[in-house]
């Protein structure tokens, strides 16, 4: 008979990371975001679920009389007695260590995480119960289990508390600039796990402001990806070189181009060479094709910030087994997950009804988004693109196009007004030097 290999665990580990805290406090900032299932041992998980509750309350972590007296009013005191609080104490350490543990704990976590989700996949695939795709998506899961960055489980209040308050005390906010900074004071930047919707009708410039994103974040040094539908990663690229050198498209797609503009494109593609942009350019992309590689991109540390041009061109992989409203609305939720699970910033393009068209003020509001589905509810920002000299020529809106947030989760609706040149496809700040390549 074949015995059980155990799980990975290291419970004199866990002993000592908490022990780091019973010596100093402070440590406890290390250890606070592991999530409860990092902890394997029973009264290990308990006395941290403790310590939870003790720093969102304001009190001390030292005090061996206060946690037993806590650990006995909770129910805890079966777990968290004299003695097993004792055997704690007794472990050599110090609060330099907490770092370690932290990161040891969470690699120990994701391996446990990592057998039962392969468990699940052999279940699913021995049964068949499963398409391919939705099996496909399945296994890209199974190896985010060990990325560190990764948090699984229950999230307690105590340390939903200790995340809030950790954020309140940062000197800079938890986001990635969008490169230009009246949109930054308007939807604050780029923030994890939230998924962004541009949109706009045809010929409002949404995957030149689109792409520029991704360049902007580029240009920081954080790793995008674009999973571009409709146009190649050649096509893409050869519209940043054309908007980096100042370079009318036109010209390029012509060959008319002079020497000296020649010139111009060599150096800016020199410029934007080696930025850390991947493209996802399969035209037949599906909703599980774009999170699977998604998936494989962060696990391999080169995703911060996804983009993805544009929305109504996924296909759902079903088979027409659903409308097409049904599937966009099933993408967009699914895009939304996409986010939450990587903790990183999704932003969607995507098309408006031609309602738009039929009003006298065409600037788009979010019902123009209904034909799409889901897309309204499952986004946390929605913003529109509309530039007044589209529609009428004689306009003293010149040059300007107007980012519309018509919906924010957690911060106002309003509009910024950007510099829009139309030879360069180019966006910048209205009034200020450019702050990225478009």
């Amino acid at each position: 008979m074949t015995v059980p290999r155990p799980l990975p665990q290291n419970h004199d580990l866990e002993r000592q990371a908490l022990a780091s805290v019973l010596v100093d406090p402070e440590a406890w900032t290390f250890l606070a975001p592991l999530a409860p299932d990092a902890w394997h041992n029973p009264a290990t998980k308990e006395l941290a679920g403790l310590f939870h509750d003790l720093h969102a309350a304001g009190q001390p972590l030292d005090d061996a009389g206060l946690i037993l007296g806590r650990a006995a009013e909770t129910g805890r005191g079966h777990l968290i007695n004299a003695a097993f609080l004792a055997g704690v104490m007794t472990a050599e350490t110090t609060g330099f260590y907490a770092e370690h543990y932290a990161a040891e704990l969470r690699r120990l976590h994701g391996r446990r995480e990592t057998i039962r989700r392969s468990h699940q996949l052999i279940h699913h695939a021995t049964e068949g119960d499963l398409n391919p795709e939705e099996l496909a998506a399945l296994a890209s899961q199974i190896g985010g289990t060990l990325e560190d960055r990764r948090k699984t489980g229950f999230t307690s209040h105590a340390q939903a508390v200790d995340l809030a308050l950790a954020e309140i005390e940062s000197e800079t906010p938890n986001a990635i600039s969008t490169g230009y900074v009246d949109l930054d004071g308007q939807i604050l930047g780029w923030e994890p796990g939230a998924l962004y919707v541009l949109a706009a009708r045809p010929a409002m410039g949404k995957t030149a402001l689109g792409y520029s994103f991704v360049t902007n974040a580029a240009q920081a040094g954080l790793n995008a990806a674009v999973g571009s539908l409709e146009m190649r990663a050649s096509q893409l690229t050869m519209r940043a070189i054309a908007t980096a050198a100042s370079v009318d498209l036109n010209r390029i797609r012509q060959r008319i181009l002079t020497p000296s503009e020649k010139q111009r494109c060599r150096n800016a593609a020199a410029r934007i060479r080696d930025l850390s942009i991947t493209f996802m350019d399969a035209t037949d992309q599906t909703g599980a094709s774009i999170a699977r590689d998604a998936r494989t991109l962060y696990q391999a540390g080169k995703l911060d910030l996804l983009m993805i041009d544009y929305l109504q061109l996924i296909e759902s992989g079903k088979g027409g087994s659903e409308n097409r409203q049904q599937e966009v609305s099933t993408i967009s939720r699914n895009l939304k997950k996409l986010a939450m699970e990587l903790q990183i910033p999704v932003i969607v393009l995507s098309q408006l009804s031609r309602a738009v068209e039929t009003r006298p003020n065409k600037k788009p509001v979010l019902s123009d988004l209904r034909e799409s589905g889901a897309i309204e509810q499952d986004a946390d920002t929605v913003m529109f693109i509309y530039r007044d000299e589209y529609y009428h020529p004689n306009t003293d809106q010149q040059g300007i196009a107007e980012v519309i947030v018509g919906k924010q989760r957690n911060g106002p609706v309003g509009s910024v007004r950007l510099a829009y040149n139309s030879e360069f496809v180019r966006f910048k700040d209205l009034y200020r030097e450019p702050t990225g390549l478009l």
